[in-house]
């Protein structure tokens, strides 16, 4: 984790092939559609469609708590990343980047600048193979930079505050950084491997180069109950849930309730 950021293997990937089979399945009645795929999901969607079924998928991923179900086959992983009592949380973003559809990306960023905090890392799951023209990019060791020295790219806010895209992961006041000038890199992953970072990396992708293929993926955020986030003041997608409890918090709150 030198860089800010590392690839891992699950742990035990029948959690996420379920999750990718739920999604599949949910697309095809959406789209009424028994042909399409992730990958050819570009082929059989058109612009206007995509808005609604993206945010359907969303909606569905977040009330069957899709995340939780996949991070069942990370446990061990989670456990000796961030202990026992760990939070997740509650809207995830599940992503859906078409072939050179540039709106369907929010280029390269830095979470922290959009008020994440150290102490929240993050992971990125693909649900198919990702080469290095669709998957994302990350700057090694740009989680030490400066953020106040930054310069961001000029663009207009086309979002809006608390909007569907909004709550689908586009930022409503958009700071990208110029590609390129942090050496930022693309990171193929399998499917079954993730890539768990520091939010202050910046990391992305501005656009989807990869005309084969639609990228289907999710990102979470997930901390520590016990670490120094405040928890109770985040919006709508970031207040956390619990994702598992140790025996000893168990104990202190049975005991606690008693007093």
């Amino acid at each position: 984790m030198i860089k800010g950021y590392k690839k891992f293997k699950f742990e035990e990937i029948k959690y996420l092939i379920k999750v990718k089979n739920l999604i599949t399945k949910k697309l095809k009645v959406l789209t009424n559609n028994k042909k399409i795929n992730f990958s050819n999901y570009h082929k059989h969607v058109s612009d206007k469609k995509h808005n609604h079924i993206q945010w359907e998928l969303a909606k569905y991923f977040r009330k069957e708590r899709l995340h939780v179900l996949a991070f069942e086959g990370i446990k061990n992983f989670l456990f000796h990343n961030l202990g026992q009592d760990i939070l997740i949380q509650k809207k995830p973003f599940l992503r859906i980047a078409r072939p050179f559809k540039p709106e369907d990306n929010i280029g390269l960023h830095k979470d922290t600048i959009y008020g994440q905090n150290p102490y929240e890392m993050s992971i990125h799951v693909p649900l198919m193979k990702l080469g290095k023209k669709s998957c994302l990019k990350f700057a090694p060791n740009s989680y030490l930079i400066n953020e106040k020295k930054i310069k961001f790219l000029k663009s207009k806010n086309i979002v809006e505050k608390g909007s569907k895209e909004h709550k689908l992961g586009k930022p409503y006041q958009p700071k990208k950084i110029k590609s390129k000038k942090y050496k930022e890199k693309p990171i193929p992953l399998k499917f079954g491997e993730f890539i768990f970072f520091t939010p202050a990396t910046i990391h992305g992708q501005e656009v989807n180069e990869d005309s084969k293929v639609s990228r289907f993926s999710f990102d979470v955020r997930i901390s520590s109950r016990f670490f120094p986030v405040e928890f109770s003041t985040k919006g709508h997608n970031g207040s956390y849930i619990e994702f598992s409890k140790s025996s000893t918090v168990i104990l202190a709150k049975k005991y606690l309730s008693r007093q």
